[in-house]
């Protein structure tokens, strides 16, 4: 009976992530729709979620398991040993717009979330956290003559350019303020390169 209802939760967790994944919104997927989507009953539904919200922090503790996996494989600062700094940070640019474009309507109705909920905040901040360290840690390997508070710094600044230019783009979708699309490639490589400007003068 246990296996039944675990496989029913993650038969409706893959609706959600299919239902978003299409460009659907969370705000208008009912339950109903979401229910016939996992092959459910709303019933079912409800004796597993007390509602969307409840099913909205699962789909963010498993994006950040996701997260931290990625983390864990990727900032290994031997991996990166020997390695130009350009391809390390197109690397990580690269991984955050493929990951917010992949995850767009997961990642848009996250962050309205965490406008309105501290326990959506603190997850994201965790994750934000965690992969600023190894950020962090792979630099100082390569710079140990260089602070480890002014090398924090620097990481800190180059993940809110990033995120912060990815968030704007998510909230604005196809209708961007300026007027002016990117395509992924194109945002990209912008990213990369203010991060690169940015960080040049502190020879990391």
């Amino acid at each position: 009976h246990q296996d039944r209802s675990r496989d029913t939760q993650a038969r409706i967790v893959d609706a959600a992530r299919r239902m978003l994944e299409k460009g659907q919104s969370f705000h208008e997927i009912s339950v109903a729709a979401l229910a016939r989507e996992a092959d459910a009953s709303v019933g079912a539904f409800y004796n597993r979620f007390r509602d969307k919200d409840a099913l909205l922090h699962v789909l963010q503790i498993e994006l950040c398991r996701e997260g931290e996996a990625t983390a864990a494989a990727v900032l290994v600062p031997e991996r990166w040993k020997g390695v130009p700094i350009e391809p390390l940070i197109r690397a990580f640019v690269g991984l955050a717009v493929a990951s917010y474009r992949q995850q767009a309507g997961l990642r848009r109705a996250l962050l309205v979330a965490m406008c309105n909920d501290k326990q959506f905040r603190d997850r994201s901040a965790a994750l934000t956290k965690l992969t600023c360290e190894g950020l962090t840690q792979v630099l100082a390997a390569r710079s140990p003559r260089t602070r480890r508070s002014e090398i924090r710094l620097a990481v800190d600044v180059c993940h809110r350019m990033v995120y912060g230019v990815l968030d704007q783009d998510l909230l604005f979708a196809d209708d961007p303020p300026t007027g002016h699309a990117l395509t992924d490639k194109q945002l990209a490589a912008e990213l990369c390169d203010a991060c690169l400007a940015y960080l040049a003068p502190r020879a990391l």
